[in-house]
């Protein structure tokens, strides 16, 4: 998929995009605006550091977890990519629809949010790295370790005496978003 640089969009390109993503072609084009803007060396792939470059990034605590979901699989995202993530936060339209802006793909993107280290379950290390990231050091060390094991918990984790074998898998996580508006809350205007 990062393997063809993004040049300008030819007219069917820009029709599989709407289809892939649900965008309109409108969309389409202003995304690939934008994603130009930000490929600072012209190269037709964004990096880590593009994103970060974007001053509304920088406010968020959850910056370098949201800019790592865009590299999940790769240390660079083409166009197509970048559009393919973004329509995770499309909202839902009942006839657009697609493999990825629809509920299953918006808490996938959630539980790729907390799973640090990349390996398909959520740990206690991963938890605390992102609620550390939010809380900063404003929450003591002991009380985090409650907030976390309440977390796991709540989702459904078997706890056993050892504790370092702890982890909710993506199943457990879906689970205990049952009754949170994911759609609405993950979703924003193009």
């Amino acid at each position: 998929m990062g393997s063809k640089t993004s040049s300008l969009l030819r007219p069917d390109e820009v029709q599989a995009l709407t289809e892939k993503t649900g965008f309109t072609t409108r969309e389409i084009v202003r995304l690939y605006n934008r994603f130009a803007c930000l490929d600072k060396s012209r190269s037709g792939f964004l990096r880590r550091e593009d994103l970060q470059n974007i001053p509304e990034f920088s406010v968020n605590p959850l910056c370098n977890r949201v800019i790592e979901a865009f590299f999940w699989e790769s240390d660079e995202v083409n166009f197509t990519q970048f559009a393919t993530l973004l329509s995770t936060f499309r909202p839902i339209r009942s006839r657009t629809v697609t493999e990825f802006n629809n509920r299953e793909g918006k808490i996938k993107f959630l539980f790729r949010l907390y799973d640090v280290d990349k390996d398909g379950k959520l740990s206690k290390e991963d938890f605390h790295e992102v609620l550390a990231g939010l809380v900063g050091t404003t929450v003591q060390d002991k009380e985090m370790e409650k907030v976390i094991m309440r977390a796991i918990c709540e989702a459904g984790a078997d706890i056993n005496d050892d504790d370092e074998e702890i982890f909710v898998t993506f199943e457990q996580f879906k689970k205990t978003l049952n009754h949170v508006d994911v759609e609405t809350r993950l979703s924003m205007p193009f």
